[in-house]
């Protein structure tokens, strides 16, 4: 099996309005032993209009194999294909006549991961980065040293103080390397969370995604 075929012979989910039709595009990505329906199910919730949804489907529904605080070469080759998958769908985004700039990445656990390093490894402005308990990938002695610039993307970063899979100074670790590309980034450390999801959180999207549609069109 080639390092492609890992996780871009898989389907790729769809929901909210069509490509064609949309002002935004929200490209999800799912946590370890969940699903892109999962992640639709999550975009619902947002109820927000005008806005494409693609959740890409893990192999095995795992994007990779170890902690994401493992070395890297511990993680290939699924890692790169994970990575390889987002490239190709910001690519059908792109063809579809949305830019990056009205593109928002949004993970969750192993998809926050993805979501965070994509970004570094390939920044420009973005509609927005999500990234919802997660943190960048590499172990705890990772560099981090990236060249270019986010171009005031707006990220958020949710997760608990006391999450069992992802430690707070990882997730603190994120926002300074984004913001050190430029990015606009909020930070919130959540008390006694858990690795879940809050109304918090989820309105902080709702409020990011806003900025790219035009609800009268709805």
């Amino acid at each position: 099996m080639s390092t492609d075929a890992l996780h871009q012979d898989q389907p790729l989910h769809t929901g909210g309005v069509p490509l064609d039709d949309a002002q935004a595009a929200l490209l999800l990505l799912h946590g370890r032993g969940a699903s892109a329906q999962g992640m639709l199910r999550l975009a619902d919730a947002l109820d927000v209009p005008n806005v494409a949804c693609l959740a890409p489907q893990a192999r095995m529904r795992s994007w990779y194999p170890q902690s994401f605080m493992a070395p890297r070469d511990q993680n290939e080759p699924e890692l790169s294909s994970a990575l390889d998958t987002i490239g190709t769908v910001l690519e059908r985004v792109g063809e579809a006549g949305l830019g990056p700039e009205r593109t928002v990445l949004l993970g969750f656990s192993q998809g926050a991961c993805l979501a965070t390093t994509y970004a570094a490894h390939h920044p420009q402005c973005y509609g927005g980065v999500v990234g919802l308990s997660g943190g960048l990938i590499g172990p705890e002695d990772a560099p981090f040293d990236y060249d270019g610039s986010l171009d005031g993307t707006p990220v958020f970063l949710g997760c608990s103080d006391e999450d069992p899979y992802i430690p707070a100074g990882r997730v603190r670790e994120t926002a300074d390397v984004l913001q050190d590309l430029n990015a606009e980034v909020t930070l919130r450390l959540y008390e006694h969370l858990g690795h879940t999801t809050n109304d918090d959180e989820l309105q902080r999207v709702r409020t990011l995604l806003r900025r790219h549609v035009d609800s009268s069109a709805a």
